[in-house]
């Protein structure tokens, strides 16, 4: 809490009484289900025992084979990685840092896409998360071959905003930036993007 903040919310009255009358977050799903788990720190504790370091492309293979749906794996940043997808019967993968939440000095997606798709998207679905907040980042990642962008930060803004409306309305401007730009690029049809409509040196190689 800042002197800032502070000063903030007391301009805001009305939103600060509602927040004080609101119930505590937790994950419903986890907490009250897993032996243990109690509340947010004890969640914690229990999420960083979770990681498993011998975990390792076979066990993709395994999840593969025993789920027998659709399989996605999110978080592939080079190119030996998404071969190896392939190999483990991905159906389709996400090129994307976790927001630089791993490791913050980590590639950004929108760099690490073009060479992933040159070497599996004739294989595999390619889509991408990690800094779409436009209807033009939209599209430059369908430029540059992704098959599928993935949005948080947009959506949860809205959320925050305006409750359900704001999703929507979150989603509604992203589509219509995304319409617009195509129409200034002289394009009707989303399949019909590429580098062409990027400007030469300014977009990863």
């Amino acid at each position: 809490m800042t002197l800032a903040n502070i000063l903030n919310m007391m301009t805001k009255p009305r939103w600060g009484l509602g927040m004080l009358g609101t119930k505590r977050r937790g994950f419903r799903n986890i907490i009250g289900h897993v032996k243990g788990i109690e509340d947010m720190g004890s969640l914690s504790q229990w999420t960083a025992s979770q990681f498993d370091p011998t975990l390792d492309w076979n066990d993709v293979e395994w999840i593969k084979k025993r789920w027998g749906g659709k399989l996605i794996l999110k978080g592939i940043q080079d190119v030996e990685d998404a071969r190896l997808a392939v190999s483990a019967g991905a159906d389709a993968l996400i090129v994307s840092n976790h927001g630089g939440r791993q490791l913050d000095g980590a590639q950004s997606s929108i760099c690490a896409l073009p060479p992933i798709v040159d070497a599996v998207g004739k294989q595999i679905e390619v889509h991408m998360d990690g800094g779409v907040r436009s209807g033009q980042d939209v599209l430059k990642a369908r430029a540059l071959g992704a098959q599928g962008v993935y949005i948080g930060r947009s959506y949860i803004y809205g959320l925050g905003a305006m409750g359900q409306a704001g999703v929507t309305k979150s989603l509604q401007i992203i589509h219509k930036e995304l319409d617009t730009t195509m129409a200034l690029c002289g394009r009707t049809d989303i399949n019909t993007i590429d580098k062409s409509i990027l400007l030469p040196g300014h977009y990863p190689a």
